[in-house]
């Protein structure tokens, strides 16, 4: 009598193991079905992330890039061909007719900050002299 339970326990025991590796193949699978990677960086080119009417200078050289899904964060590095002042009015002036609304504009010819919002993303664009004739700006935008 005391084999029979014995034998009755392993079988128990096999099915429960069963179930327990069917549930954890199945979570796995929908887990790795997510292709969105939490933080991924780039660099040279603009990550999809930016929406696609967002002003970029023609001769801008773009540097490095972050995406950081799990925050709804995207930074853009890029090398301007002129000066801080001459860049910050190309943001301004460009990014108007795609419905952003700047917020704040302002600095000098060393620095600059504009702040703007469109719907749901806000963003900021600091700008900063490398040389004379060329400057950095840091494009940061949230959703």
């Amino acid at each position: 009598m005391r084999r029979q339970s014995t034998v009755k326990d392993q079988v128990t025991v096999r099915r429960l193991l069963a179930v327990i590796v069917v549930t954890l193949a199945v979570a796995a699978g929908a887990c790795s079905q997510e292709t969105a990677e939490p933080i991924v960086f780039g660099e040279g080119s603009i990550p999809s992330t930016v929406p696609s009417d967002f002003p970029i200078p023609d001769q801008a050289s773009i540097g490095s890039t972050l995406v950081d899904a799990v925050n709804g964060r995207t930074e853009v590095s890029m090398i301007v061909p002129a000066s801080v002042e001459e860049s910050a009015q190309f943001f301004v002036v460009n990014m108007l007719p795609g419905g952003f609304v700047i917020d704040s504009s302002s600095g000098d010819a060393a620095r600059w900050t504009i702040s703007f919002r469109r719907d749901d993303l806000t963003g900021e664009i600091i700008l900063q002299a490398l040389s004379e004739g060329t400057s950095q700006a840091v494009v940061t935008l949230t959703q």
